[in-house]
């Protein structure tokens, strides 16, 4: 299981920020459908706004690296910021990993 929590830390998502980057793509991927591709104008800077507070979520919630969170959280942010619904697989995933090592760790990442 120590494998499985390591791999989860790495690669995983608080699950607020998976699952909440998830839903915030989905909608606005509706949104620029419904726009014909105009809502990219809102889109880029909504994926660049709430990815300032998916760094600091996956710094003190999920107790990443500076770094690795800085990562995470502008990685989310790009993914986001893209009009298709493909890059949403990303922080669903990520969620998931992030409820296996907070579910395998008794609930120590979810401080605060």
């Amino acid at each position: 299981m120590d494998s499985m929590k390591k791999f989860s830390q790495y690669f995983g998502l608080h699950p607020m920020v998976g699952f909440g980057m998830f839903a915030v793509d989905l909608m606005l991927f509706s949104f620029e459908t419904a726009t014909f591709e105009v809502g990219w104008l809102v889109s880029i800077p909504v994926g660049a706004a709430l990815a300032i507070p998916s760094v600091l979520i996956q710094k003190y919630s999920y107790q990443d690296s500076w770094g690795a969170a800085i990562g995470k959280g502008l990685l989310i942010g790009v993914l986001t910021a893209i009009p298709t619904p493909l890059p949403a697989i990303v922080p669903f995933l990520g969620g998931v990993l992030g409820v296996v090592k907070m579910l395998g760790s008794g609930g120590e990442g979810d401080a605060g």
